[in-house]
């Protein structure tokens, strides 16, 4: 159960200790957030933008886990771009966890959250004394929550893993492309998103179950792998039922008029006509009605047995007039379509922006940028949006607030690089 300054926390939306205020639906549950690179970073994020006061703590010097010499950064007056994108809402500060003096402020925060979130490599924490049983030991009422490629068990689990090494596992990349192509990695990073959102349902889960008399606390495992290998509810069923094993789906992959065309001004278009009332009401559209005869195309599963010559035909009524033209007659007879734009133009979208899904932050050294806002609507809360900060900028807030340590205490750790 939560105690009753956690409780009060929550009512209020005060941070502990802090008399910060921050509104959400997770308003006073603190997180201690140990991530890196993506997957992490993007669950703790959706957690701060729901409202929990989310502490980041990066080891001193870290650069936030991004290798400046990696691959080709963006940054924004120093500060690198994949960063700023994924850390808004968030507090920073640095500790040597390698430290005994750094390892007993961490405890000591330890002792003041709700949730301790990682994804290290199996095996880290454990390295430095900071496994579940040793946290809890400090906190009965803590959620520790894990996230790597593999999970904390079976023969992958201390194999190294990313995102394109899940989505290849999975069986995605086997589906993604077109057929006779080399197979092709999602465009996003669905493993790493993916992973970050089902470690955001089990932390809310774990803290309903808390409130709700269950276990006080509790350790949460996932696996990039595991949470792919979940995305594949109906064709798995389809494989375990007939054997069914689905190959590249192309720009649809479902039937022949399920996929995307190039029109006459070299822009594509998707349609998605998945049932024969629909499918009548396509080949009006197109001027075909032929094809509501054709023994190839009459009904769904003669179109599939013939897809690569109704692709064909349908491309080439498509290439004689622009996308523009065949958008408003698909959409005038009720038909879903849409057209297949770039980044730039899919945020420039009329209803993207009436959404309010790009954002406008202040960031702390300075200027406007724009970012990718908050998807979820709520009539009980408006989201509020504050710069990613700087790394290891809130060291002296964070610890005076939880751990009333001194600004004179703060000087001498900083000098002995603990922070």
């Amino acid at each position: 159960m939560l105690d009753e300054s956690t409780d009060a926390r929550r009512e209020t939306g005060e941070s502990p200790g802090s008399g910060r205020s921050r509104g959400g639906p997770l308003a006073g549950v603190t997180v201690l957030d140990l991530s890196w690179h993506l997957a992490g970073p993007y669950c703790t994020m959706l957690l701060a933008d729901l409202g929990a006061d989310v502490i980041k703590i990066e080891a001193p010097g870290s650069n936030a886990g991004y290798d400046p010499g990696g691959m080709v950064r963006h940054y924004y007056k120093g500060q690198d771009a994949h960063y700023l994108a994924l850390n808004r809402n968030k507090r920073s500060m640095t500790l040597n966890l390698k430290s005994d003096v750094g390892r007993e402020l961490f405890l000591g925060l330890v002792a003041k959250a709700d949730v301790c979130f990682n994804n290290f490599r199996p095996g880290v924490m454990d390295r430095l004394g900071l496994d579940y049983e040793a946290l809890k030991a400090v906190n009965p009422n803590l959620i520790y929550a894990q996230l790597s490629a593999f999970g904390q068990t079976g023969p992958y689990r201390d194999r190294p893993g990313v995102d394109l090494i899940a989505q290849a596992l999975s069986g995605g990349m086997s589906m993604t492309g077109h057929p006779g192509q080399p197979p092709a990695r999602m465009g996003l990073p669905v493993a790493d998103l993916a992973g970050g959102m089902w470690m955001v349902i089990a932390i809310m889960a774990a803290l309903r179950d808390r409130e709700q008399d269950g276990p006080p606390s509790a350790a949460i495992d996932i696996g990039l792998l595991d949470g792919q290998i979940a995305m594949v509810p109906y064709f798995s069923a389809y494989y375990f039922l007939d054997g069914a094993i689905p190959g590249p789906q192309g720009s649809g992959g479902h039937s022949p008029s399920y996929a995307a065309y190039k029109c006459a001004d070299d822009a594509y278009i998707v349609i998605a006509v998945y049932d024969q009332k629909s499918w009548g009401r396509l080949v009006e559209v197109m001027n075909q009605p032929k094809w509501l005869t054709d023994e190839r195309f009459s009904e769904p599963r003669l179109r599939a047995a013939h897809q690569s010559e109704l692709m064909e035909l349908i491309a080439a009524v498509f290439l004689e007039r622009t996308s523009g033209e065949w958008l408003t007659d698909l959409m005038a007879s009720d038909l879903l379509c849409a057209p297949v734009n770039r980044l730039d133009e899919a945020l420039a979208d009329p209803q993207v922006q009436a959404r309010g899904m790009t954002v406008e932050i202040e960031n702390k050294l300075g200027g406007t940028l724009k970012f990718v806002g908050n998807p979820i609507r709520m009539t009980s809360h408006e989201w509020e949006y504050r710069s990613a900060p700087i790394i290891g900028g809130d060291a002296g807030e964070v610890l005076g607030e939880l751990l009333n340590v001194s600004p004179e205490k703060l000087d001498e750790l900083k000098k002995d690089g603990v922070v």
